[in-house]
């Protein structure tokens, strides 16, 4: 049966990793637990929600091999509050843990390792190295314009595909809620990345994602046939794939823009923050006045009041009025780097094209509200 001891340090390192996965509500109980594997001179924390799984490795002084499940809460609660170097992890009778660090003790209820989810096989994995700073950057740009209506399933995910051109390859992340479309791409480190068909990743996992390559310098990553990988030297992520078909994001794509405003990235959002001060859920909806080199931005709420503010953009063109969403375009901004973005258009009263200077690869379309 499972005994280990290990620093205090370590252990913490892999519940902060993994306490995320496990489900909090579920119909299976098991879900709620972490499991718990001893060997080799590591212990081996996994989650899981049957949809996302992560491992990681932990160095430990292993006294007895062992498997078996701890509540994921309840011991992620328990590391946290140890306050000494190391702690000793003793399986006793019936899945029971007990957990000593200095004078403090405590026993938890677990469950038979067998129960918990099957973990995928590493060994059949074949992952590329990608630059963890192009992934979290291309994921930025695009998460937080994934639907979270439940009736648009294929639309509630990352969708990436891989696009190629006898010069380079491109990973391509795309995510859209029907009123937002954003696009980010990762071209220069991806050479030897492969990728058979476009896939859908679920919005937690890829959050998961970006909370793994966080850790690291350069991730591993990789795609199997029903899985999204993604390895560290001490973690391994499996993203199950969303079922269905993304929409062809590319007929929604203007071709042709005949009007275009160049503006300061900081003060488009400074002057937006500022007029959504008084916004709430229900009044979002601001207006959009262009006219020879300056816009003016208001927003109105019934229920609080009225905001309004200028600056100065580079537009030379006739002077029109639109809706805009405030959050869609605060999000976007926030997630580019660059220091002049432009607003392309055709028909203002449809859409507006979003790029920056400084983010190549990157575009997101905003469809315009009514007034």
């Amino acid at each position: 049966m499972l005994q280990v001891n290990i620093q205090t340090a370590d252990l913490l390192k892999g519940v902060n990793l993994t306490i995320s996965v496990s489900e909090k509500k579920s119909n299976l109980p098991v879900l709620s637990h972490f499991l718990l594997e001893a060997k080799d001179n590591t212990l081996i924390i996994t989650a899981s929600d049957l949809d996302t799984t992560i491992r990681e490795i932990c160095p430990a002084e292993v006294y007895s091999p062992g498997r078996l499940t701890v509540p994921a809460k309840a011991f992620h609660s328990f590391v946290r509050s140890i306050n000494s170097e190391s702690l000793n992890l003793k399986e006793t009778d019936q899945f029971k843990l007990h957990c000593e660090a200095g004078t403090y003790k405590t026993e938890l209820f677990g469950l038979s390792a067998d129960s918990f989810p099957q973990r995928i096989n590493e060994e059949e994995i074949v992952c590329s190295l990608i630059p963890s700073r192009d992934l979290i950057d291309a994921i930025d740009k695009v998460i937080f314009s994934v639907s979270a209506r439940d009736e648009r399933f294929n639309l509630s995910g990352i969708y990436m595909t891989l696009e190629s051109t006898e010069e380079k390859k491109s990973l391509r992340l795309v995510s859209s809620d029907s009123k937002r479309l954003n696009v980010s791409t990762i071209s220069d480190s991806i050479a030897n990345f492969e990728l058979e068909r476009g896939v859908i990743m679920s919005k937690k996992g890829v959050q998961e994602l970006r909370r793994l390559a966080e850790t690291v310098d350069v991730i591993e990553f990789g795609v199997t046939f029903a899985s999204v990988i993604a390895k560290t030297p001490t973690s391994l992520l499996e993203l199950h794939l969303l079922e269905g078909g993304f929409p062809d994001y590319r007929v929604v794509v203007p071709q042709n823009y005949d009007k275009s405003a160049k503006l300061n990235r900081a003060a488009f959002l400074q002057c937006l923050k500022k007029v959504g001060h008084i916004s709430d859920d229900s009044s979002r909806v601001g207006k959009f006045e262009f006219s020879r080199d300056s816009l003016h931005i208001s927003l109105t709420n019934s229920s609080v009041g009225y905001s309004e503010d200028s600056f100065e953009i580079e537009y030379d063109g006739e002077t029109l009025v639109t809706g805009f969403n405030l959050s869609y375009y605060v999000e976007a901004l926030s997630s580019l780097k660059s220091d002049s973005v432009s607003l392309a258009f055709t028909d203002p009263k449809l859409s507006f094209l979003l790029t920056g200077q400084d983010d190549p690869g990157y575009f997101g379309i905003v469809m315009t509200s009514s007034l």
